[in-house]
Formats: C-alpha cells, sequence, structure tokens
C-alpha cells in the first residue's frame, strides 16, 4: 500500500518487468553429495590445528535449491594445551531465501540473499558456470587441466593458493595451501540427475525467526507462511534484479549520449544536458521491453492497474483517520489483509508524516487522469510535477 502512496520516480519511470529467466547454478539438474573434510597446520611453531568432519550437499532444478550440512571438529594445540572445538551448520537456499540453521541455540534464521540479487543482476539468466569462469579469469585465476573424482571428469582451476576441481559448475574438491595451513575438501560419493522430494529439504523442527533490517527487529514465523513467504520474496527479488539490470542498461546509455555529444560529465549538467541523457535512458528502457507502445502499457499497469487505485482510495481514508501510531498500523494490517499485500509497520507516525502521505496520495490522484489519457511516453512524462520530471 506505501508503494501506491510513495510515489518516487523509479515507479512513475514504469521500471515494471517480466520475472528473469531462472538462472542455471550447475549444469546438471540435481545431486547428492558426500564429501570428507581434512585440515592441518602449524602456525609460526606456536599453534598446532587439526580437523576432520563431513559435510553434505543436496541440489535440484540446477541450483535453484540447495542445502548444505556441515559437521567438524577441530583441535587446537597452544603451548601444550589443546582445546577441542565442533561445529555443525546447516543452510538452506531456496532461490533468493536462506535459511541458517543455528544447532546451539536450535532456531532458525530466515534471511534474503543478496548474492544471489547481485548475480542475477548481472548475469541476467546466463549459466552461472560461464559467469563463474569469467569472473575466476578476471580475479587472476587458471585453468591447469583435468582431474578425476569419483571418475568424473572435472577442469581443475588455481586461484589465489586455492585449486578447485569442477565438474559441471560443482566443485567435487578443494585444496588449499595458505599462511601454514592445508585443508581438503574430496567428494566420497555423488548421484547425480536423480529424482527429489521434500523430505531432501526437510529442516529441523526448531522456531524460524526473520530480521527486519531496518529497526533490527527479530520476530518469529509461522511455518505454514514460509512457502508463500518464499514464492512472493523470489518472485520479487527477481524483478528487482531484472529491474536493476535494465536501469544499469539505461543509465550506461545515457552515459554514452552525454559522451558523444562530448559533453564534461564531471561538471554538473545543464536542463538541456539532463534532457539528452533522459531521453537516452528512455530509448534503452522502450527498446528492452519491446517498444514505447509495450512499455507505456506496463507503466499504466503497474501503476493504475489491479487494484491499485482503490488501495489509493482506503489509504487515503484510513491514513486519514489515523492520529497515533498504533492507528497507522492498524491500517496497514486492515491493507494487508484486503489487497493481500505486506506491507511493514511504520516506526513513527507524526502529524509530519501524515501529512507527507497525504499530499503524496492528492498528487497522484490529480494524475490519475492524466496518466490515463497518455498516449506516448513523453505525454506520460508531462503528468509529472516539474520536480519530477
Amino acid at each position: 500500500m506505501n508503494k501506491i502512496v510513495k510515489i518516487t520516480m523509479l515507479g512513475l519511470l514504469g521500471l515494471t518487468v517480466s520475472q528473469a529467466n531462472q538462472m542455471k547454478k550447475y549444469e546438471v539438474k540435481s545431486a547428492k553429495i558426500e564429501y570428507d573434510l581434512k585440515g592441518s597446520g602449524d602456525i609460526m611453531s606456536m599453534v598446532k590445528i587439526k580437523s576432520v568432519g563431513k559435510k553434505r550437499v543436496i541440489f535440484d532444478d540446477y541450483g535453484v535449491k540447495h542445502i548444505e550440512e556441515k559437521s567438524e571438529v577441530k583441535k587446537e594445540t597452544t603451548m601444550g594445551e589443546t582445546k577441542v572445538k565442533k561445529t555443525h551448520t546447516l543452510k538452506y537456499m531456496n532461490d533468493n531465501i536462506i535459511y541458517s540453521v543455528d544447532f546451539k541455540k536450535k532456531k532458525i534464521m530466515r534471511m534474503k540473499n543478496p548474492a544471489s540479487a547481485m548475480m542475477g543482476m548481472f548475469g541476467g539468466g546466463s549459466n552461472m558456470q560461464e559467469t563463474g569462469e569469467k569472473m575466476m579469469k578476471k580475479m587472476g585465476g587458471n585453468k591447469l587441466g583435468t582431474d578425476k573424482v569419483l571418475g568424473y571428469s572435472c577442469d581443475v582451476w588455481d586461484l589465489m593458493g586455492v585449486k578447485q576441481c569442477i565438474y559441471k559448475g560443482i566443485p567435487l574438491k578443494i585444496e588449499s595451501d595458505m599462511m601454514g595451513m592445508k585443508s581438503i575438501e574430496i567428494a566420497t560419493k555423488a548421484e547425480f540427475d536423480l529424482s527429489l522430494s521434500l523430505e531432501d529439504f526437510k529442516l529441523p523442527d526448531f522456531p524460524v525467526y526473520s530480521m527486519d533490517t531496518d529497526n533490527g527487529i527479530t520476530t518469529e514465523i509461522s511455518k505454514n507462511k514460509l512457502e508463500a513467504m518464499d514464492a512472493r520474496d523470489n518472485k520479487k527479488a527477481k524483478e528487482e534484479s531484472k529491474e536493476a539490470a535494465q536501469g544499469m542498461e539505461a543509465m550506461g546509455a545515457g552515459l554514452a549520449a552525454l559522451a558523444k555529444a562530448g559533453i564534461d560529465m564531471n561538471k554538473e549538467l545543464t536542463p538541456e544536458q539532463e534532457k539528452i541523457m533522459q531521453k537516452a535512458m528512455m530509448g534503452a528502457m522502450s527498446k528492452s521491453m519491446g517498444g514505447e507502445d509495450k512499455m507505456l502499457a506496463k507503466i499504466k499497469a503497474d501503476i493504475l492497474g489491479g487494484s491499485k487505485v482503490e488501495e489509493m482510495h482506503f489509504a487515503k481514508e484510513c491514513f486519514g483517520s489515523a492520529d497515533t501510531l498504533k492507528e497507522a498500523n492498524s491500517c496497514v494490517d486492515k491493507g494487508n489483509q484486503k489487497f493481500n499485500d505486506d506491507e511493514e509497520y511504520f516506526n513513527s507516525w507524526t502529524k509530519s508524516d501524515k501529512q507527507e502521505m497525504l499530499n503524496d496520495m492528492k498528487m497522484f490522484e490529480k494524475m490519475i487522469p492524466c496518466i490515463k489519457a497518455a498516449q506516448s511516453i513523453d505525454a506520460f512524462q508531462n503528468c509529472m510535477p516539474k520536480e519530477m520530471r
């Protein structure tokens, strides 16, 4: 609901797109892999370390669903005194959502995976292995040749002292020798392209929590809501990463237009120069969306489609009569239930907060007839206040 009343330039430019193509992280659809872990080291002849462990990896949908569990025992000996540390970790990644299990505290934290968003933004539906190899080369990685693990032929890469034997995007062997520490992780059992079920991705029966990064509040989540939450958040993440990629492409087109015109971009742009940049950016966005007509249709659908205008009327009435923070957040609850939204609560609700929201609503209401009548992008932009053009 706040998405409607908080009118931003990004939203009004209509950066709404279809979902990005699903990026394939691996070249096989599914797998179950078990690893042995070993490590040892003598740091400056003062600390001796030895570790052993096990790891299991299960993935499906080419890595969209991915679970990794690791158990390890590490012995550290310093001046004849030995300490033993045991660790047990489990992480489940459902596309752009990560579930991290804390076995000591017996709880699970749910969070968004920023790495997935970035890969979607820069990879745009391409093969993750190809993207990964390009990144390794840029970082100075070298392809040394091939090796075999469990009978599978894999490419051996060396990057900053770490050797990886990679089979279809999957590391089957990892060796490192850095600063006196040697470690090896090697697959002891591997099954590929097998049928998996929900049971293979089942998490421990611990409570699940989510942290609001804006205010640092951790809240428990009802488990029967997790599936719907993951579907919604994954869809949103794909839209945002694709949207950001198109935004970067448009920005690049705008900067290129300025450079072509011989404009010094280190100086403040004049209104005429800003128009040159904006025209180039809008042209790039229009091209990526299939033409100006399709772009305009998407913009209108995003701003006026579905129940958005109805949401605006509801928000105007409810928030207009809300005088306290409790009353404002009650409007959020009612709106989420009525329009199947997932808007967050307000942290403050002062007279100025309320007036700002009501002013945004009034401005938007005045723009609706103009937006509906717009037959071109230029006409649509003229619907916006001058300070937002």
